[in-house]
């Protein structure tokens, strides 16, 4: 039986999921590393006037992962036959659901990085940082930008 060719939005719904669970194992997602720039900016100014700012940033920082993999399954389409929405409005969606995901991905990651050079260890934990959840945002951005 010959299987079905699958669709461009059905290839890039599934490397953004790929992209988002990549993103998850390797803990990209930026809840850890905006909850200790927070930490970080309570100690330098003084007090904690900022501390709800950084603990919503720490939300949407740790569902990175998992919005870009609910923007993949809205783009793909298999998954959410269901809800009757137009291809149009789905994709845009899912769209929206990987730009936020992955950019609250890349903003944890820089930061990331950017704490990481003043570590005891700066050149292990960048290699261990950047290998599996670099790959994931790759895959999201180019599942993105498949998706038609």
């Amino acid at each position: 039986m010959a299987k079905k060719k699958l669709t461009n939005n059905e290839q890039a719904g599934l490397i953004a999921m790929i992209g988002g669970i990549l993103m998850l194992l390797a803990g990209i997602s930026g809840a850890a590393t905006w909850a200790a720039l927070g930490t970080l900016t309570e100690e330098i100014i003084g007090n904690d006037s900022f501390n709800l700012v950084f603990q919503i940033l720490a939300l949407l920082g740790s569902l990175g992962g998992l919005i870009v993999i609910l923007g993949g399954l809205f783009i793909n389409g298999q998954y959410v036959k269901k809800m009757k929405m137009p291809k149009d409005k789905r994709l845009k969606l899912g769209k929206l659901f990987i730009t936020i995901g992955a950019g609250m991905g890349v903003v944890g990651l820089l930061i990331f990085l950017v704490l990481v050079m003043f570590s005891d260890d700066p050149a292990g934990n960048i290699l261990g940082a950047v290998g599996l959840g670099f790959i994931g945002l790759v895959l999201t951005i180019i599942s993105r930008k498949k998706a038609k």
